[in-house]
């Protein structure tokens, strides 16, 4: 069968709903960081306020940046569907990381140290002898 049985998708576009949603998580952010402002700025304010006024802006900074990248990669994932001629196709993202290391080696860290259970025992010997002289004694309430 050819290419033209198959109904391509279209491309994500940014929607007016979708703006408006963005318009009033921006506004939410500038009102937050206004009202830290003012409260640093009160006889009861804080740098914690400060810092919080300075945040709150990059939270709708960042609403924006994820709802560009969610379009974008929207689109990279129709594009490809597109483009393939497999009616069972799935996209799968290209992995940028391969080329990079994602194992420790064993030489980065030093070798844990070893010791057997009799060594063990020996070493804690004298912490158990003390606990349980404390505990002997009379008049102790413990059981």
């Amino acid at each position: 069968m050819s290419d033209n049985s198959r109904q391509k998708r279209e491309r994500k576009k940014v929607r007016v709903s979708h703006v408006i949603f963005l318009i009033i998580a921006v506004a939410c952010t500038i009102a937050l960081a206004w009202w830290q402002w003012t409260r640093f700025q009160s006889g009861t304010g804080t740098f914690q306020n400060l810092g919080y006024a300075f945040q709150w802006p990059l939270f709708g900074v960042f609403f924006v940046y994820a709802y560009r990248k969610f379009l974008a990669y929207e689109n990279e994932m129709i594009d490809a569907e597109n483009a393939s001629d497999d009616p069972d196709f799935r996209y799968e993202a290209t992995d940028v990381r391969k080329d990079r290391v994602t194992a420790i080696d064993e030489t980065f860290l030093p070798s844990r140290p070893t010791i057997d259970i009799d060594t063990f025992n020996e070493l804690n010997r004298p912490a158990r002898r003390r606990r349980e002289a404390d505990t002997d004694h009379t008049g102790d309430s413990h059981p």
